[in-house]
């Protein structure tokens, strides 16, 4: 019987659950993104320039390295946004999860939802990175959604497997 969690080692796994959901999740986006027609790319191109999280990770590598940064302080700037990304999520996760155990059923599709409403609906309007999901294609929204059941779904596993010593 594996030993009861506790605050500490539920933020912990966590972290590391939402550190590798990020990595599962770049590999999904980049199987997801043929289902985007030309048309509906060329629509989200008119409104922003690129995937929010793409956007996000431009603006904070660019924040970070500074002014006239060269391309591997770029790099090294949008990995550790990834990285952030999945380890801050992944915090949020697990303290949802605790508190609202139904968060994990279904791989995790009950937090998949408002994170996706949270991330591309309020956060990047609200910093200006992204506009409202309205203003979108369907089709990348619903890639966006996709990617954060991905998300979701992975972090949900890894906490899982470590919960049962795998």
């Amino acid at each position: 019987m594996p030993a009861r969690s506790t605050l500490g080692s539920d933020l912990l796994v966590g972290a590391a659950a939402g550190a590798v959901a990020s990595a599962v999740t770049a590999g999904a986006d980049r199987l997801l993104d043929p289902l985007v027609s030309d048309a509906a790319r060329r629509r989200e191109r008119a409104v922003r320039e690129g995937p929010g999280h793409d956007v996000a990770a431009g603006a904070f590598a660019r924040r970070l390295a500074g002014p006239g940064a060269d391309a591997r302080a770029l790099r090294r700037g949008r990995a550790l946004f990834g990285l952030l990304f999945g380890v801050g999520w992944g915090l949020v996760y697990a303290a949802v999860r605790r508190r609202q155990p139904a968060a994990a059923r279904a791989a995790g599709l009950p937090f998949a939802v408002p994170f996706f409403l949270a991330c591309d609906g309020a956060i990047a309007p609200l910093t200006g990175l992204s506009p409202s999901p309205r203003a979108l294609p369907w089709q990348v929204n619903a890639k966006e959604l996709a990617n954060h059941a991905v998300w979701t779904a992975a972090a949900e596993l890894v906490t899982r497997a470590v919960r049962r010593g795998i």
